[in-house]
């Protein structure tokens, strides 16, 4: 004997409904996971890019206009001026920049930086009293 479908006649066409809003259901999701997956790229190439951005401008130092110059000895020394009047109350620095905090009687304290490596004043600070 043949094996009968145990359903009603009327079924047929819920099971087709059914079908209908389970493929649809299955595009949506389809379509979904490429548009997330399109953005994942997206983003990773977005990461990388800065990394290697990063990587690449890191050697960089964005030195601004040097103020005076410095004499280099052979011997890889440098002779700082300190303007006339003025004492070294701190040196401070590291591998890059040499921090010398200067100080004077009636005239604002002075921060200057020094580029270790060509011996260049960086930056030149002057330190005023904030007036209200």
């Amino acid at each position: 004997m043949a094996a009968q479908d145990s359903r009603p006649a009327g079924d047929a066409g819920e099971t087709e409904e059914l079908d209908e809003a389970a493929a649809r259901t299955q595009r949506v999701l389809l379509i979904t996971v490429i548009v997330l997956g399109v953005l994942l790229i997206i983003g990773f190439a977005i990461v990388v890019a800065t990394i290697a951005s990063r990587i690449s401008a890191s050697g960089e130092e964005a030195e601004t206009a040097p103020v005076p110059q410095v004499a280099v000895t052979p011997a890889g020394e440098f002779e700082v001026p300190v303007p006339a009047g003025y004492t070294i109350r701190s040196v401070t620095g590291d591998e890059r920049r040499l921090v010398i905090h200067l100080v004077s009687d009636g005239q604002p304290e002075r921060i200057m930086v020094v580029n270790t490596r060509s011996g260049l004043v960086i930056r030149n600070l002057v330190l005023t009293p904030d007036v209200p």
